[in-house]
């Protein structure tokens, strides 16, 4: 009975902040409704600011040329005389002979470019970009990282609307993908991140609520940076945390979902882990910072402080993910009877020579659990259709990436929860995993045989161990006809499976090329 009560209570927490977060998700698909494209305003020829171009790299020796082509092609675009390009190098290979010979072949065609190397990586990303601040004195800086291919308009169509209004700290463009159709993979990994686009900044800008700066593809002001204290190493979020304190300032973000700024996604379940695990660890440490400063500052609105606190927070979906796929086990494995839902859980007999039907105890419960469960399941899947109906790609030739981004987003928990773990239990400074980039577009390219490969770590043997023990579990509900828990362990065990046999595939030490 102790069980019982306790799985009970237990599953009722974790499904109410399933809820929370799911019930998210249905409220910025509506918000993004509302969208609306700013018009762009008309700027004086006579008047165009200044802007520098701050490219962030560390051994990007397969990209960082096509990075400089396109950004020289922005400046010829918008003024080579107007535009500084600044290559903030932290590298430590050969990617230095690279970018020494990219600059020359620039200097010689009178582009305004040089590059920044510090000697070290303190601080990684975040450092590179306050160094480089320090040095700045245009009052405009675009930022995009090593994989991007920004259009050559994008100065064009983002530095008007700062002349226009004094209050905009930042503009932040929607991230289209060069390399898509690649594998399943990344048709996949293309679809979530167009989630998170299409809905969520979306949703959050109709909405009025906070933003967030992506880290490339955007222009910050630089006094609202200045004044918001720079750029800070502390919570490997440094867009996030940036744009937040941007905007406590009272700064706002304008998003532009038609300018597209192409980038390349990870080709590899192991890079993609590395991705995933910074993002996780970077928001939440950006949770811990910011969230108690703007929870308790009334002066903004409730749905603003609320929306703060879910999008800062978001990815303590994985953690729920985890816990709930061990207490699934836990209950299987110790034969916790109501879990196995059947018709006497929610109806007894009394009397005998004839029938009468009461209600169980446990019955509202169980079916407000499994009415929650629905609801958040449905909301899960609801936001990768629309973004993909949104940029007219079918569904059904999408369906098997579309399978493969419910594998991924299961099978990554785990590693996903050890991050968020590190969040919010520690204070240490985590190193910058870097995401490795290969030039690869579309069918073009191999990330095989280069360098910057992902080697394995501890968390793909205790995936292995999650498989395992799911394994064992569905052995065990099967065999002691509790069919209800597959529901849960069959697609998380699957999912963690297949997360770990890609991650043992993929993952291979750098022996460079």
């Amino acid at each position: 009975m102790f069980l019982t009560i306790g799985f009970l209570s237990f599953s009722l927490i974790l499904t109410f902040f399933f809820f929370v977060y799911g019930f998210n998700h249905y409220y910025l698909l509506i918000a993004a409704r509302r969208y609306k494209s700013p018009k762009l305003p008309p700027v004086s020829p006579k008047y165009k600011p200044r802007v520098t171009i701050h490219l962030p790299i560390y051994n990007e020796k397969y990209v960082v040329r096509r990075l400089v082509e396109a950004c020289a092609c922005m400046a010829e675009t918008y003024g080579i005389e107007m535009v500084n390009i600044v290559i903030i190098d932290d590298s430590d290979d050969d990617t230095i002979q690279t970018v020494n010979k990219v600059v020359d072949d620039y200097l010689e065609k009178h582009y305004r470019i040089e590059v920044l190397r510090r000697g070290s990586r303190q601080g990684f990303k975040a450092g590179a970009l306050q160094a480089a601040l320090d040095r700045t004195e245009e009052e405009f800086i675009a930022v995009f990282d090593a994989d991007f291919i920004p259009p050559p308009d994008f100065l064009l169509r983002t530095l008007p609307y700062f002349i226009q209004d004094e209050s905009l700290g930042i503009v932040q463009s929607r991230w289209a993908h060069i390399n898509r159709d690649y594998n399943l993979l990344t048709g996949a990994i293309a679809t979530g991140i167009d989630v998170h686009f299409l809905i969520e900044q979306t949703g959050r800008y109709a909405a009025e609520c906070f933003q967030n700066f992506n880290g490339s593809g955007g222009v910050l002001r630089k006094r609202a940076l200045l004044e918001a204290g720079g750029w800070q190493s502390d919570t490997l979020a440094e867009d996030l945390d940036a744009s937040y304190r941007i905007q406590i300032l009272g700064y706002h973000i304008l998003y532009l979902k038609d300018l597209l700024s192409p980038g390349e996604v990870p080709p590899t379940v192991p890079s993609y882990k590395k991705q995933q695990g910074r993002w996780a660890c970077g928001s939440l440490r950006t949770a811990k910072k910011l969230l108690p400063t703007i929870l308790s500052d009334h002066d903004f609105s409730f749905k603003t402080r609320l929306q703060a606190f879910l999008h800062l927070t978001n990815y303590m979906v994985y953690p729920l993910m985890s816990t709930s796929f061990l207490l699934a086990c836990l209950v299987t494995l110790f034969r916790v009877d109501v879990d196995n839902v059947r018709i006497s859980d929610f109806f007894s007999q009394a009397q005998a020579g004839r029938t009468l039907y009461t209600i169980s105890p446990n019955a509202p419960l169980l079916v407000l659990i499994g009415f929650l469960i629905v609801l958040c399941t449905i909301a899960a899947w609801i936001p990768p259709i629309v973004a993909l109906r949104a940029q007219d790609l079918s569904l059904a030739r999408k369906i098997t990436s579309f399978m493969i981004l419910f594998l991924l987003g299961c099978g990554i928990s785990l590693n996903n929860t050890i991050e968020a773990g590190k969040a919010l239990f520690t204070n240490r400074s985590w190193a910058f995993m870097r995401t490795p980039k290969y030039a690869i577009q579309q069918n073009k390219g191999d990330w095989r045989g280069k360098r910057y490969q992902v080697s394995l770590d501890f968390v793909f043997f205790l995936e292995l161990a999650f498989v395992c023990l799911g394994g064992i579990s569905i052995g065990y509900s099967i065999w002691n006809s509790n069919l209800g828990v597959l529901l849960i362990l069959v697609p998380f065990t699957a999912s963690y499976a297949f997360v770990s046999t890609l991650t043992i595939l993929e993952s291979q030490p750098d022996r460079g090329t």
